[in-house]
């Protein structure tokens, strides 16, 4: 007899965490995605992937995706614990300027590399950014950025409830 196995069906949506957890705000994005673990059903409304700071491995989340939503510290140009949502269209990468990368990932770089392999062919994507405060070494956010994270938290809640059709429950 042969075994059989249970495969886990992907979601349709991913919201992706980027950062270092050990270096205080640049752990945002990971922090934002335990926020939404308490908020949506992993794997049914959204996969959370907590991706740290990843490379080119990150590619293979594009696979049979509808929308992914990245979350992410950076330099944004705005005041600590601001953040915005954007296109990868809207912006262009500044990695040239040692001031801009919080790590050594650029995710701007990144996903005009999927784009011109085809792979964000028909998938919404969509980043939000959150000015970083501190930098340093430390597992915990800055005062303002835990107190600003939630809210960005819950738009990227309501962003995947009034897009997906979900009903509150």
């Amino acid at each position: 007899m042969g075994e059989s196995r249970v495969l886990m069906r992907r979601s349709k949506i991913a919201i992706i965490g980027l950062g270092n957890r050990l270096l205080a705000d640049e752990g945002a994005g990971l922090h934002a995605i335990e926020l939404l673990c308490e908020k949506l059903r992993p794997g049914q409304d959204a996969d959370l992937v907590e991706a740290g700071t990843p490379g080119m491995n990150l590619l293979h989340q594009f696979d049979e995706r509808e929308k992914i939503i990245f979350i992410d510290a950076g330099n944004c140009g705005m005041k600590p614990g601001e953040y915005r949502r954007f296109v990868p269209g809207d912006v262009i990468s500044r990695k040239k300027s040692p001031h801009y990368s919080l790590h050594e990932f650029d995710l701007v770089e990144f996903l005009e590399f999927a784009r011109q392999m085809g792979m964000t062919k028909n998938i919404e994507v969509v980043i939000y950014c959150i000015q970083a405060a501190e930098m340093k070494m430390s597992q915990q956010l800055s005062a303002v950025v835990k107190k600003k994270l939630p809210r960005l938290v819950d738009d990227v809640y309501r962003e995947i409830k009034e897009g997906s059709g979900l009903a509150e429950e």
